[in-house]
């Protein structure tokens, strides 16, 4: 037998699954906003060493990319950094920073990432740093060299128009976002649920199957060992009166246990996962003959009759009824007591299957357990 690990065996390079980039950048969000804000931040501040241009924008705008990775795991701390900047950057009268398109991020993430009080302070935030902004241009546009008070009413509402319309369409994406989340969560939540629903299943039904084993070994085996005693027991006393029957009683011993044994394999093949495994023909109605015919060798008279034909039952009912006259004359064998005779009558019609099974026995065994 091969090494299911050894080189042999394993897969060869060409055949082995390569990996998803997509699926890693799906599966860890924080560690890819990380690198993309951070990455971000730092080209931001280079640029601004490199070209001389470090100001006020550079102070704001860093510290602004920076808090990316805050929105998507810490929605409301996000929008209470980032916002606090972007009030901060105007109030030093620096009216716009490249920071500030992180306003927008930091809302769709409390609104599509957040609770309910993220999501609402999220929206507020939104129009507040647009009113705060159409206010500023607008004093600018009123009091500039070439201002008036028409041009600062037009700037001021023009911007209240343009970046209401922003924040709405950020929220509308952003439920979007939320929304395809719960559906996520969802079909995930469903498909745990299937998965434990067919583990259950499959619990249930080793559990039935080891059941079915269980009293398939208890029929073989009560019924193989009643025949074994009872021979044995008439054996020792007709040895030495009747050797012939004697050699016939040991015969008798040695097909019934031949025949134990061979179902005791076929139920124990049940419990194998091996491809090579056989198994027997599962005993059914043509089998009561032989069954008779061995209770009636082990000393029990046995009579049989059938009513009806019983060769076209389906399989699972014939192995049923050969159980259970099986089980019903182990017992008259065990528990009726000495010189007990027993009447098997088997009746099919096209509305039922009667299976009667009658002793005369007395029960005189008062050691019997009574374990049928």
């Amino acid at each position: 037998m091969s090494d299911p690990m050894s080189p042999d065996t394993a897969l060869p390079s060409t055949q082995r699954p390569a990996r998803d980039p997509f699926r890693w950048i799906i599966e860890h969000p924080t560690t890819v906003d990380l690198i993309i804000f951070g990455g971000a931040s730092l080209l931001v501040l280079l640029f601004s060493l490199v070209t001389g241009t470090t100001s006020w924008w550079t102070l704001f705008s860093v510290p602004m990319i920076a808090a990316g990775p805050l929105c998507r795991t810490r929605p409301l701390l996000g929008v209470i950094i980032i916002g606090a900047l972007a009030v901060a950057h105007v109030v030093v009268n620096v009216p716009v920073v490249i920071g500030d398109v992180m306003t927008f991020y930091a809302m769709f993430c409390a609104i599509a990432y957040g609770t309910t009080a993220a999501h609402i302070i999220g929206i507020c935030a939104g129009l507040l740093g647009v009113l705060v902004q159409a206010v500023q241009w607008g004093i600018t546009a009123t009091v500039g060299e070439y201002g008036s008070p028409l041009a600062g009413l037009v700037t001021f509402g023009g911007l209240m128009v343009v970046g209401t319309i922003s924040v709405i369409a950020v929220w509308a994406v952003a439920n979007l976002q939320r929304a395809r989340m719960r559906e996520v969560a969802l079909h995930r939540d469903r498909a745990e649920q299937a998965v434990r629903e067919r583990e259950q299943r499959t619990a249930l039904a080793v559990a039935d199957e080891r059941a079915r084993i269980a009293r398939e070994m208890h029929d073989v085996v009560a019924h193989s060992l009643s025949v074994i005693i009872a021979q044995a027991d008439g054996g020792r006393f007709v040895a030495s009166q009747d050797p012939q029957r004697a050699r016939e009683v040991l015969g008798t011993i040695g097909q019934t246990g031949r025949a134990a044994l061979a179902d005791m394999r076929s139920l124990l093949g049940v419990l194998r996962q091996e491809e090579e495994t056989s198994f027997g023909p599962q005993p059914g109605p043509e089998m009561l003959d032989e069954l008779v015919e061995r209770v009636r060798s082990a000393g029990l008279p046995v009579t049989l009759e059938r009513t009806g034909p019983l060769d076209d039952l389906p399989q699972a009912l014939g192995l049923s009824l050969f159980r259970l006259v099986q089980e019903s004359l182990t017992n008259v064998l065990k528990h009726a007591g000495p010189e007990a005779a027993a009447s098997v009558r088997i009746d099919r019609t096209a509305e039922q299957l009667m299976i009667e099974v009658i002793d005369d026995g007395q029960g005189t065994d008062p050691a019997a357990d009574g374990q049928g």
